[in-house]
């Protein structure tokens, strides 16, 4: 699959676009479908800009990161699982 960054930018316009909802919300729902985590996983770890954007967003968002740096590469945090 040939997924540019515009692609991506356009799939969260339109996913906040259809849902009304926010950058954050956007990005949890495309997020939620296995295949785009694998994808953007990719992305991050073989794209510089990509890579850039990851990181920007570790360093921001600390804990709250969907990401994680792991030695040199970048992979999804792991959700918190919380029972109740």
């Amino acid at each position: 699959m040939d997924f540019e960054t515009r692609d991506f930018t356009m799939l969260v316009k339109r996913t906040r676009e259809k849902f009304d909802v926010s950058l954050d919300a956007a990005h949890d729902l495309i997020f939620a479908d296995p295949a785009m985590r694998r994808l953007v996983a990719w992305r991050i770890n073989h794209d510089a800009e990509c890579r850039k954007q990851a990181l920007r967003d570790v360093r921001r968002k600390g804990d709250q990161s969907r990401f994680v740096q792991d030695g040199d590469r970048i992979r999804f945090r792991e959700p918190v699982i919380i029972q109740g």
